[in-house]
């Protein structure tokens, strides 16, 4: 539980519920529990503030007109946002991709691009035949994973 460690005038350490147990013993027993209610209320709002931020991060964005997709699986997520112009026009050669229209996220294959190569860690030192390699091996893994779907559904 949150512990505000204040000093009160004589110096000594207080903590939030020493606090409220001071307060309550000055306050009338009949309003105590109406100021009780409302601390829970205002405690509850407080969470559901922190929940809904939580579910969506990136507000900023979305009120600049940003959009945004969400996915994820038992142990991770992963948002992707982009604005209007990537939407409208992709680094890709052509433009647009052939399978643009079949995914959520425009200019997909660039967006996988940025966070496979952006996600090795530096401190692994590689060469660039090595993280080249690193990638291809990530490719082929994604491949096995994509054809073991298709023969399921056969």
């Amino acid at each position: 539980m949150f512990q505000n460690h204040g000093r009160s005038e004589k110096g000594e350490s207080r903590s939030w519920e020493s606090d409220r147990a001071h307060l309550k013993s000055k306050m009338n027993p009949r309003t105590a529990p109406a100021v009780d209610r409302w601390v829970d209320e205002q405690m509850f709002e407080e969470d559901v503030r922190a929940v809904l931020t939580m579910m969506r991060p990136h507000r900023r964005e979305r009120l600049m007109g940003w959009s945004e997709y969400r996915t994820g699986a038992k142990h991770f997520r992963a948002t992707v946002s982009w604005d209007e112009e990537f939407a409208a026009d992709a680094s890709s050669d052509p433009d647009p991709q052939p399978l643009d229209e079949v995914f959520v996220v425009p200019n997909f294959a660039d967006v996988l691009e940025t966070l496979i190569v952006g996600s090795i860690r530096s401190e692994a030192e590689l060469t660039e035949g090595e993280q080249c390699d690193t990638y291809r091996a990530l490719l082929g893994e994604l491949s096995r994973r994509v054809e073991a779907r298709a023969h399921c559904e056969m």
